[in-house]
């Protein structure tokens, strides 16, 4: 019979809370005082039991492990770890939910009464002594991060628990053994109560049901309770719980807007390690297995996305911010929503969807290059790649600006390096080394082409613009984006998408990113490419992002656009308390998170201090542009003495200039919100 409830618990652990209850109290607490005993051949199989002999067992209080700054009973290296607690129901009728919440490194297995009620990390039945965890997890109470919670409702309470004593049981597992150079193991447990009556204490203060209303989409990720590894993804569902604008949704409500198949993993680098709250990408498939493109929330079909998880950002919309102002220069950026995230029903806070950056008609719209593409024009595009840290594809032949001989590296993004073929390899690494050969001598050029016929310089203008409006610390160096499309189609290298913001806008006590002043291109924080200097000192590309500052500030840039996007989205985060579930789940408003530069305390006090930062940065950028004097851009010349007529106009525009006369052009119009009005092809004339 006990094998039997254990596998029935294994499948309810993760059944959503009724939300019956009157309140919550805690019967066990982590530091509480327990019985405990190092894993040995002496440990008696009845040790789960209610009666079981424990006097002969240390007394200590929790958690009690190794003493790396994170314990409070301090043991010598074992394999694994048994701890026992007693506790009294005096009228187990009234305990209808209950939830047990562990930290620990880096496996356990939890019993009630004997009854298996939870595990992770730990494989086979009534794992031994000696049997070691599956694999390492990381103990992230001692951090600020929330203990994991495992759920289960009445009609198992009714099966296991007893009026009068009753015993939490848990065994604690090293992943490599005596090798290892941690333990830790905290756990609590906590019951839903039906009235007002009160039989334990309080619960912690991050304690969560799950059970929660909110104006923002509920998605729901189900693993079956599987972990999910930075690598390989696993299979899950994700279900999104949305009823429209103005409405609440409800944490344990039907996934409406949308429910499916994924494939799902842990994403970052060094946030992986850093921060206990991580991103994921998930994959969207059908019921075999196959990726399946995907619409929901208002985003255009595909079937790969992200979802960051602010947390050194304690404003959480850096990104969403720098993505709205990227679109709103007529660029594509990936396009962004907040949602409430839970994971197998425990709340995992506020996290931003977006859209991976891959080439697609709705994303990086390029041509798509099949792998026989290996001559002629279908050669010659369409490619993805960035400059980022992490696995090399490709070294540049020149170094950044500060060690020449530390060379620029490339990454592949599409096609990836498993499939691009040798001839696409060669194609664009060479084609990006004419580029940068171009601007080493940025008059003369490179093989009988100056640098603007190798790459779209109003791209290269925006993005310096953008980086520099949000001195961003990672800027030039890491994530970014550049791609290529077919020489038929333009056939130029382009900056972009933007990607990565966490550390903008003041966030980061390196490189001088906390003073409003300056250019963060010139702190020279890493592996800036040599590019950037050399445009910077070409007159006409200065010329061009004079006028395109100017255009953005009395339009998308303009103090007033940025300050109501902001207030917009902080009324967005606070009118149902999404912030303070958040840094409920995440308690750092009052800690310092690497590389924070400033701590305020709060979350207004956050979003005050990025505000401020951003109307001194305006004021800065103002003055360091200049004013555009009487120029016209197009895609690639940059005239003066140009004739305007009517000015204003309402639907003709005649335009002069006598530098038309030696070129053909193509010639954009585009509005102050970066919209493509007219393009026309000059001949000559006017």
């Amino acid at each position: 019979m006990r094998y039997l409830l254990s596998t029935v618990c294994s499948f309810l652990l993760l059944a959503s809370l009724t939300g019956q209850s009157d309140h919550w109290e805690t019967a066990i607490n982590h530091n509480d005082s327990w019985r405990y005993v190092k894993g040995s051949n002496q440990v008696s199989t009845a040790w789960r039991e209610i009666g079981f002999d424990d006097s002969g067992w240390s007394i200590g209080q929790g958690s009690i492990g190794y003493g790396d700054n994170d314990d409070n009973t301090i043991i010598t290296s074992t394999v694994s770890l048994f701890m026992r607690r007693e506790f009294y129901i005096s009228d187990k009728s009234k305990l209808i939910e209950s939830v047990l919440h562990a930290d620990f490194d880096d496996g356990f297995v939890a019993y009630l009464n004997g009854v298996e009620i939870a595990r992770k990390n730990m494989s086979g039945q009534l794992p031994q002594y000696y049997k070691e965890a599956d694999q390492l997890n990381e103990a992230s109470y001692y951090q600020g991060g929330i203990p994991e919670g495992f759920s289960f409702d009445e009609s198992l309470l009714n099966q296991i628990l007893v009026n009068g004593e009753n015993v939490l049981c848990v065994q604690t597992h090293n992943f490599d053994g005596l090798a290892s150079s941690d333990m830790t193991s905290n756990y609590w447990l906590s019951f839903g109560i039906s009235d007002n009556s009160s039989f334990y204490g309080p619960t912690p203060t991050w304690f969560q049901t799950g059970d929660f209303l909110s104006n923002l989409p509920i998605l729901q990720v189900n693993t079956n309770g599987q972990y999910i590894p930075n690598e390989p993804s696993i299979q899950g569902e994700v279900g999104i719980v949305w009823n429209g604008q103005g409405t609440l949704n409800h944490s344990q409500g039907e996934a409406n807007e949308f429910f499916g198949n994924v494939r799902i993993e842990r994403r970052g680098q060094s946030s992986l390690d850093l921060f206990p709250k991580n991103g994921f990408f998930f994959e969207t498939q059908d019921e075999l297995g196959e990726d399946l493109d995907t619409s929901f929330l208002n985003f255009p079909t595909e079937e790969d996305w992200i979802l960051h998880g602010p947390y050194s950002d304690k404003t959480l919309m850096r990104n969403v911010l720098t993505m709205h102002l990227a679109r709103s220069m007529g660029q594509y950026a990936s396009r962004t929503r907040f949602v409430e995230l839970m994971i197998n029903q425990e709340y995992q806070g506020v996290y931003v969807l977006m859209e991976k950056i891959k080439r697609d008609k709705n994303r990086v719209d390029i041509a798509k290059l099949k792998v026989d593409d290996i001559s002629g024009d279908q050669l010659t595009g369409g490619y993805v790649f960035k400059v980022d840290k992490g696995d090399v594809d490709w070294f540049s032949n020149f170094g950044h600006l500060t060690d020449p001989n530390d060379k620029i590296r490339f990454q592949f993004v599409s096609p990836s390096r498993d499939v691009i073929a040798d001839e696409q390899r060669e194609y664009i690494r060479k084609y990006v080394d004419s580029f940068e050969r171009s601007l080493i001598f940025i008059d003369q050029g490179f093989a009988g082409k100056r640098y603007t016929e190798y790459c779209d310089r109003r791209s290269f203008a925006e993005f310096f613009i953008l980086n520099e409006l949000v001195k961003d610390v990672d800027a030039y160096r890491l994530s970014t984006y550049l791609h290529k499309d077919k020489d038929s189609k333009g056939g130029r290298v382009t900056i972009g998408p933007m990607w990565d913001f966490n550390l903008s806008l003041g966030n980061s006590e390196f490189c001088n990113v906390v003073n409003p002043a300056g250019l963060i291109h010139d702190e020279q924080c890493g592996r800036i490419p040599t590019w950037w200097r050399s445009m910077l000192e070409d007159q006409e590309f200065q010329d061009l992002m004079t006028c395109r500052w100017n255009e953005l500030r009395d339009g998308p840039f303009h103090r007033d656009s940025i300050m109501n996007f902001i207030d917009s989205n902080v009324s967005l985060l606070t009118a149902e308390g999404a912030v303070e579930r958040n840094f409920t789940k995440w308690p750092v408003l009052n800690e310092y998170v690497w590389p924070n530069a400033v701590v305020t305390g709060s979350y207004l006090g956050e979003i005050n201090f990025m505000k401020d930062y951003i109307e001194q940065r305006l004021v800065w950028l103002d003055s360091y542009f200049g004013n555009c004097t009487n120029m016209v851009s197009t895609k690639d010349v940059l005239f003066s003495n140009v004739t305007l007529s009517p000015n204003p106009t309402n639907n003709i525009l005649y335009l002069h200039s006598n530098g038309f006369q030696n070129h053909s052009l193509d010639i954009d119009i585009i509005s102050s919100f970066g919209k493509v009005l007219k393009s026309v092809k000059s001949n000559g004339q006017s």
